[in-house]
């Protein structure tokens, strides 16, 4: 019986041990992605103008017809909002009616 015991706390030991390492692991892998996704902020005022053409060009042939940019506002998120975003998307997408043809 005491065998048993010993071999008990050894496996949940072991197993603690792993999942405070794994723990570790990740926070820190968290931490250093964070870090390195700090960029600068582009200036106001000037934007690339292949950005402005693809924007147009998509707006374009998701409208069916021809679009005119007047004014470009780039959101930043942090990365951790984008899945949460994606996920409401969905959401919204899966309630989307149809029209009738």
């Amino acid at each position: 019986m005491l065998e048993a015991l010993k071999v008990l706390v050894v496996a949940f030991a072991t197993v603690f041990t792993g999942m405070a390492i794994l723990t570790v692991v990740l926070y820190l892998m968290r931490w250093s992605g964070r870090r390195g996704s700090v960029r600068a902020p582009e200036p106001a005022g000037e934007l690339d103008p292949q950005l402005v053409a693809v924007l147009a060009a998509a707006a374009a042939e998701a409208l069916g017809r021809a679009v005119v940019i007047h004014h470009v506002h780039i959101h930043r998120e942090r990365a951790t909002e984008l899945w949460s975003r994606a996920g409401r998307m969905d959401i919204m997408v899966s309630h989307r009616v149809e029209r009738k043809k």
